[in-house]
């Protein structure tokens, strides 16, 4: 923990030790003898020290053979070994392709045939299974495409995924809510319609924990105020007269959602009294203030 970082590996290897509540030992080599026999032969044990003469260290790693499979596969594949004859013959015209460990290359990727029996197998690799997360069409096919490429690769790709139960269960659905949304006016003139909202549970900054942010949905200029964790309607009411009130003036409407805090009598009387008319989004529409919305979305990220 108090060594300098050096490496871009060690932040990686850092946050995942920290998980854990370990402490580091020293131990002597001559009693170290597991890690001595990985730099070992198994079958010389002349080589190991005294104590373990007589004892033979295995051990033992996962052998992967998906690749001697495909490699099986496409050798009696009719399209990929026409396919290595015209790379072979006129390397000219197939810049693009080379040969490699018995392989096809286009770009680095893994070329394959279009009806390649194992094109299911990869599919349901990088999809189905926990490491592929059921991912949609365009995530999926940007991962199988850092390692294989082939022509029909992305109507196969979204043919299986429509096809995939769980998939389809657990998508999130993007599409408009049914019934009828009344649109907000379109603004006429800069700082006269504006939307409210916060972004809250940011890092303490001289006590404050909260900003405030007020956008002019005709210009799209903003506006940022610092609030404490807990404040009030009339607390707000005077950050935003601060910043925003005596640069432009009194707005005729603003657009929030359904704060407490914006429905409190105070915020009510006080707009009441300079002409201001409070729109409030509805229930489970953010998109009613998605200006402010995304605006938040951009702030936290430059922060």
């Amino acid at each position: 923990m108090a060594q300098a970082v050096q490496t871009p590996e060690q932040p990686v290897y850092l946050a995942r030790l920290m998980k854990y509540d370990y402490t580091i030992h020293y131990c002597v080599g001559k009693h170290n003898l597991a890690a001595d026999a990985l730099s070992r032969l198994p079958d010389s044990p002349q080589n190991l020290p005294d104590t373990t003469q007589g004892q033979v260290f295995m051990l033992t790693i996962p052998n992967c053979v998906f690749l001697q499979e495909l490699k099986m596969e496409l050798t009696a594949n009719d399209e990929f070994r026409a396919k290595r004859k015209q790379i072979q013959e006129e390397p000219e015209k197939h810049s693009d392709y080379i040969i490699r460990d018995e392989l096809i290359l286009q770009h680095d990727h893994i070329w394959l045939p279009r009806d390649l029996h194992l094109l299911p197998t990869i599919l349901a690799e990088f999809h189905s299974t926990p490491t592929g997360g059921h991912m949609r069409i365009m995530k999926t096919m940007a991962r199988i495409h850092e390692n294989f490429t082939w022509a029909s690769m992305k109507q196969d790709i979204q043919c299986y995924i429509t096809n995939c139960i769980t998939y389809q269960q657990i998508k999130t659905d993007h599409r408009h809510p049914p019934g009828l949304l009344c649109p907000l006016p379109i603004p006429a003139r800069p700082w006269e319609d504006l939307s409210l909202n916060f972004i809250m549970g940011l890092p303490s900054y001289h006590e404050k924990l909260v900003i405030l942010v007020i956008v002019d949905r005709f210009s799209k200029g903003i506006h940022l105020g610092s609030l404490p964790q807990h404040h009030t309607a009339f607390s707000v009411a005077q950050l935003f007269m601060e910043i925003s009130g005596k640069l432009h003036g009194m707005p005729r409407s603003l657009v929030s959602d359904k704060d407490p805090l914006f429905l409190s009598r105070f915020w009510q009387e006080l707009f009441k009294m300079s002409g201001t008319k409070l729109r409030m989004s509805s229930a489970y529409h953010p998109q009613s203030d998605g200006q402010t919305e995304s605006m938040n979305r951009v702030i936290e990220q430059y922060l």
